[in-house]
């Protein structure tokens, strides 16, 4: 049994097929699983691990992409807060109609004016309370939502990179070191003589940042 996994692992040379006098001389002192050794090194596969989320939190685009979300954010608050004066505004004119009607009695012939500019002045601030709810909801929305497509084409630009320097240094594959699977757990446990090209990647990516942007 031994001998014939040797013979598949080698073909025609393990029964002497095909094998030439210089072959046998060049193999002088090569035993046969020594042979098997060295065709099993010259198809290793090269591998490489990489910290995406590092990488990600180094970039300077990153950074930069979060300052314009984090401007975006401080306008809509600013807007949240003007508002709020608004509706302290409507708020203390309710209450002042609230005290005149109280200085009435039930026959004033002011009070039917009263509590009609009374309901009519709750049911615009409640409509418009709930207005603004929605558009402060859509605000955020809309901010999420440009801020998960930017992010995304970033990350497509740093795994582009990183395909494209695994290739240049002749690596068949490349593991992300901090992705993990539904169960939260990595992909990645243990992988003997990887080459960690992290560093190299956030080094190209320095490269393009503006002077003064280089963490």
């Amino acid at each position: 049994m031994l001998f014939c996994g040797i013979a598949w692992a080698l073909g025609s040379e393990a029964y002497g097929e095909g094998v030439t006098v210089e072959d046998a001389e060049n193999s002088t002192g090569l035993g046969l699983g020594q042979k098997v050794a060295v065709i099993g090194e010259e198809k290793k596969v090269r591998t490489a691990t990489v910290n995406i989320q590092e990488i990600f939190r180094s970039y300077h685009k990153v950074a930069h992409a979060e300052g314009e979300i984090n401007i975006e954010r401080a306008r809509v608050q600013k807007e949240q807060n003007q508002q709020a004066v608004k509706l302290r505004a409507m708020n203390q004119v309710l209450r002042e109609l609230e005290c005149s009607l109280q200085g009435l009695n039930d026959s004033d012939v002011r009070r039917p004016d009263l509590e009609r500019e009374k309901g009519v002045r709750l049911h615009e601030r409640e409509r418009w309370k709930r207005q603004r709810a929605v558009a402060l909801k859509d605000s955020h929305a809309d901010i999420n939502r440009r801020m998960v497509a930017r992010m995304e084409v970033l990350l497509e630009e740093i795994r582009g990179l990183v395909r494209l320097e695994a290739e240049r240094m002749g690596f068949d594959l490349v593991f992300d070191i901090e992705g993990t699977g539904s169960s939260q757990v990595p992909f990645l446990l243990f992988a003997r003589d990887a080459h960690d090209i992290t560093p190299r990647i956030i080094k190209k990516l320095a490269e393009s940042a503006p002077q003064g942007a280089q963490r």
